[in-house]
């Protein structure tokens, strides 16, 4: 207890000393350092050693592969390979995990970071593609608020939409839309299977924000991601995805 004291004692005496002194800047300065390989000439060794024991674990882990992609599928609007793929099994997933199902899962385009290769997938290939961490969140959304995020999709060209969807676009308005090939009832609660990032309202979703109930998983979309590739090899399946129409746009 004693040296106790002795160290708040010594803590109250700096803090009263900074108190009692003006302190600022004096003097600034900075320089613009390009990174490039000149700093590769003279390693540290240790450092070196280091990373490269990470890495190799790293590399290992990443370059597992996990299935194989009938085709090679990209990101584009207004519906595209790539986005059917991971809105479809989105939407399995909220239908395996909800007691009712959901009635359709939502994907933004740009939460795709690179392509679906054909051939061999990796557990590195899903990393690229899902490089960021947002979660899939289950949405309670009144019908009138659906609508509202069609009218999003509209305006700009296109989204990440379940397969069950229907959606036709004229001069950046919905011309008409169907869920299940039923026309959107105003007076229905929708489950909708989305990710936290389009739940708090980013990427033109605000009508997210309205939304009666949100339920967070806390699973990362590319963890069921890479799930769902590992499930379908176990099965003898591979992966594929094609282009329905279930976004349209007209003149």
């Amino acid at each position: 207890m004693k040296k106790l004291s002795i160290i708040f004692t010594l803590a109250a005496i700096l803090l009263i000393s900074c108190k009692s002194q003006q302190y600022g800047i004096s003097n600034m300065s900075g320089a613009v350092v390009e990174m490039n390989n000149n700093f590769d000439a003279d390693p540290d060794k240790k450092m070196q050693a280091l990373v490269q024991k990470y890495k190799a674990k790293l590399d290992n882990e990443m370059n597992e592969v996990i299935g194989t992609s009938t085709k090679f599928m990209d990101y584009t609007i207004p519906e595209s390979l790539l986005t059917n793929f991971t809105s479809d099994v989105m939407k399995a997933y909220g239908d395996e995990h909800l007691p009712d199902g959901t009635d359709l899962a939502v994907m933004n385009v740009h939460g795709h970071r690179s392509n679906m290769p054909e051939g061999k997938v990796t557990v590195g290939n899903l990393y690229e593609i899902y490089s960021f961490d947002n979660a899939i969140t289950f949405l309670k959304l009144k019908g009138t608020d659906l609508n509202k995020i069609f009218d999003s999709f509209a305006r700009m060209g296109g989204f990440g939409i379940s397969s069950n969807v229907k959606l036709v676009i004229k001069n950046q308005k919905v011309q008409s839309v169907t869920v299940d090939g039923k026309p959107v009832d105003t007076n229905k609660i929708y489950s909708i299977t989305t990710l936290d990032y389009l739940a708090d309202g980013n990427n033109g979703m605000d009508a997210f924000r309205n939304a009666l109930k949100a339920t967070h998983t806390g699973l990362t979309l590319r963890d069921m991601m890479i799930d769902y590739v590992k499930e379908q090899t176990r099965q003898g399946k591979e992966i594929t995805s094609k282009l329905d129409g279930r976004i349209t746009i007209v003149e």
